[in-house]
């Protein structure tokens, strides 16, 4: 979509503002939300709703700002994927410097896609049966991550079976406690104290090239376990030379949080810069006291690249009043588009994105149109009077979102657009058809006796999705212009 003759915008009502979205939200004089200076309704007309969109820039911005806090010569963060794997965000990533951290075969084969070179891509993950690491190795990716020692006879099994040297990490488990947070019950990595043994049969297999150590840093409300966790590695480190190889990666894995408080509570934010530099001095340090050859240092940012960058434009098909409270029905649920807030209690801020003019007056529970009474995507939300075919903007939802999403009650999940800086827009995944849905499962049953299909064949041939648009229900796309 080509952008549009420029109309006057002016920054989004401070009621409504926080500092992440003012670079890229705005409004017009009608109260109407625009996002990149596209309005919502001009999002709608063209996708239809629900649907997702992910502001390119703020993306940009996010890795820009991660890679310049670390002033290290051997600095190679890594995105991790998991998050967001969407192939134009990937894309985005590769473009801006960041290496690759898969969590699957799958993830692997979409780094490929994406086109990383395999030695940009780390086999992170917890189990990996004997057929993964023989593809990670075949790939050549740049080191296969070991969660644990039986993982490790696995590695060398598959190794000298193929008479092919395996390049890995072996994934610590520091045995942290730093306040609530804690390491010591987490199903990650090798115990600290039987470290020292993985190193020496690792070390004393042939066809293992020892890279590296790894660290599973997660949702850190605080930068202190990246210090303990440094420091108790450089121990294995040392023991590593003594046996005569030089470790040459130092992955402490990712967990920062988002400058999105409300996301991830009781999440308590740090930007980057109040990190890096002094981490750096005190990892340098490190290896300057020990004499030790500085490694490549590797973190693995994720939500906090691109959860600011979501934001989900829902509507609301109905309005229910139950008395002591009122009901907002919408066309998206907590199953296909936000299912961050069924698992980890996720909240997203909630923007009125027909008038961005009114005040917050009235309570409501916005909930999705799914057959599940726990499908609430807010259940106590302060927002002016809202009608139906009014558009709510769903905020900071870029991680944790798509990638979790399911088509629960058989429902399609939405489409997602980038929006570039100068307005244009690009749909980078289409929303779901039903053959999506159903073609796993058909594709099974075409085996059966014909007549047992009956009913399949004769909806396949009245072809249910140009049956579906041609009603023009549930799509989206006749979003009113504005208020009445």
């Amino acid at each position: 979509m080509a952008p549009k003759t420029p109309i006057k915008l002016r920054a989004i009502s401070p009621r409504y503002n926080r500092k992440r979205w003012r670079h890229f939200l705005s409004q017009d004089k009608d109260g109407i939300l625009h996002i990149e200076g596209v309005s919502v309704h001009e999002l709608q007309k063209r996708y239809g709703t629900p649907l997702y969109v992910f502001v390119e820039e703020e993306i940009r911005y996010r890795l820009k700002k991660f890679r310049s806090a670390f002033n290290y010569p051997k600095f190679k963060p890594q995105y991790a994927c998991k998050c967001n794997s969407n192939l134009e965000v990937l894309r985005i990533v590769r473009e801006e410097g960041f290496e690759f951290d898969a969590s699957s075969v799958g993830e692997i084969i979409l780094g490929l896609l994406a086109d990383f070179e395999p030695d940009q891509i780390t086999f992170t993950n917890l189990y990996k049966t004997e057929q993964d690491i023989f593809f990670a190795a075949t790939v050549g990716v740049k080191a296969i991550t070991v969660d644990s020692t039986e993982e490790l006879a696995k590695v060398i099994t598959v190794a000298t079976r193929q008479r092919k040297e395996i390049p890995i990490m072996l994934r610590v488990n520091p045995m942290i406690q730093e306040g609530r947070f804690s390491t010591k019950t987490q199903k990650y990595g090798i115990p600290y104290d039987y470290m020292r043994k993985a190193i020496d049969t690792a070390v004393d297999c042939s066809y293992i090239r020892l890279r590296g150590f790894h660290y599973h840093g997660s949702y850190a409300h605080s930068h202190r376990g990246y210090y303990i966790a440094a420091k108790k590695l450089m121990k294995l480190i040392k023991h590593a030379n003594e046996r005569n190889v030089t470790i040459e990666m130092v992955d402490l894995g990712g967990g920062f949080p988002p400058e999105a408080p409300k996301v991830y509570r009781p999440g308590k934010y740090f930007e980057p810069e109040e990190f890096g530099p002094d981490f750096v001095k005190f990892f340098t340090g490190l290896f300057d006291k020990a004499g030790l050859q500085l490694p490549t240092l590797i973190f693995e940012p994720g939500k906090s690249i691109v959860a600011t960058a979501g934001v989900g434009i829902i509507k609301v098909i109905a309005i229910k009043n139950l008395g002591k409270k009122m009901v907002v029905i919408t066309d998206s649920s907590t199953y296909s588009m936000f299912p961050d807030i069924l698992v980890s209690h996720a909240s997203y801020d909630i923007l009125p994105a027909t008038d961005m003019n009114l005040r917050r007056t009235h309570k409501y529970e916005i909930v999705g149109a799914t057959c599940d009474c726990i499908d609430v995507i807010e259940d106590y939300e302060k927002l002016p009077v809202l009608e139906e075919n009014d558009l709510l903007a769903i905020m900071d939802c870029g991680a944790y979102s798509y990638v979790m999403g399911s088509n629960f009650n058989n429902i399609k999940r939405p489409p997602i657009v980038m929006i570039h800086a100068d307005g244009s827009t690009k749909l980078i995944r289409r929303r779901d058809r039903y053959s999506d849905l159903f073609d796993p499962e058909l594709d099974v049953l075409k085996m059966a006796d014909p007549y047992e299909l009956k009913k399949y064949y004769n909806l396949t041939r009245i072809n249910l999705e140009r049956l579906w648009a041609g009603s023009d229900a549930g799509n989206g796309r006749k979003g009113k212009k504005g208020r009445k």
